[in-house]
């Protein structure tokens, strides 16, 4: 391992901040309010979720939780902790927020590895014939990442995924006594990553994702949501990816969360027991 390799920090890219917000609902004290109570409190929180699902900058989804997990998760895609916080407190003030219990929080910021764009640039620079540390590798290579830059915005940048079923979990890199992802040469790390990718290219057709990176800012390191139209793909996808060694030696994983998107409409028939 080189000087340079054992303290090469892989830069990042980051766009909109990312929250994941679970409740459950208290059931006993929802079905113990009066018929008009009801009424009036769920069509209060879907007029507020229409108007978040489509703010100036960012935008919000619901979805009907899947276990006893919890009953709903809201996701918020903002430009700043501020604007996320506002967007809580917002939701805190409406009647429902009463008869809801807080179940999982995550906080996060969408990111792209600046590594995974190098490497990139890198090979189509040398696809043209230039040998890397020459100036015109350098010109070569500065050119093709400036016209990667509208791709990078576009999934820094993004709308929350249309698709039917979300899966979001947490994840860490593992750091302990055997194994250190943090300790591997910056090369080793390229490499694997690749790899890893690849999997996750052949889902590309079927599955979104968004990685969004949350070291400082909440208890993993990333949080991964998966978006499809069908959700047995998630299993096969994430178990493909276990015998991969970037999973299967230096990852662990958090807590799964599967939900059925709906839109601000449907609260009140979901809160009547009703999936639509």
């Amino acid at each position: 391992m080189t000087e340079r390799d054992a303290v090469e920090v892989p830069e990042t890219l980051e766009g909109w901040y990312v929250l994941h917000d679970v409740y459950a609902v208290d059931w006993a004290s929802w079905r113990a309010a009066t018929r008009g109570e009801r009424d009036v409190v769920a069509s209060e929180a879907a007029a507020w979720l229409k108007q978040a699902a489509a703010p100036e900058r960012g935008n919000s989804a619901l979805y009907s939780v899947v276990s006893q997990k919890g009953d709903l998760m809201l996701v918020h895609y903002r430009e700043s902790p501020e604007t996320l916080n506002a967007v809580e407190l917002a939701w805190r003030s409406l009647g429902l927020f009463g008869f809801l219990r807080p179940a999982y929080s995550y906080l996060s910021v969408i990111e792209v590895s600046l590594y995974e764009v190098a490497a990139i640039a890198g090979k189509r620079a040398a696809d043209r014939g230039l040998k890397a540390g020459t100036p015109e590798y350098e010109k070569a290579f500065e050119e093709e990442m400036d016209k990667m830059k509208p791709h990078m915005d576009a999934r820094l940048y993004r709308n929350i995924p249309t698709q039917r079923y979300i899966c979001f979990y947490p994840m860490n890199k593992r750091r302990g006594e055997h194994v250190n992802w943090y300790t591997l040469p910056m090369s080793e790390r390229r490499a694997m990553m690749r790899s890893h990718g690849r999997i996750g290219h052949k889902y590309h057709e079927q599955v979104t994702q968004v990685i969004s990176g949350s070291v400082g800012l909440d208890d993993w390191e990333w949080g991964v949501s998966l978006h499809a139209d069908d959700p047995l793909v998630f299993k096969k996808l994430v178990y493909e990816m276990r015998f991969d060694p970037v999973s299967a030696i230096y990852a662990e994983f958090g807590p799964f969360y599967l939900g059925v998107r709906r839109s601000p409409s449907a609260l009140p028939a979901l809160l009547d027991g009703r999936p639509s």
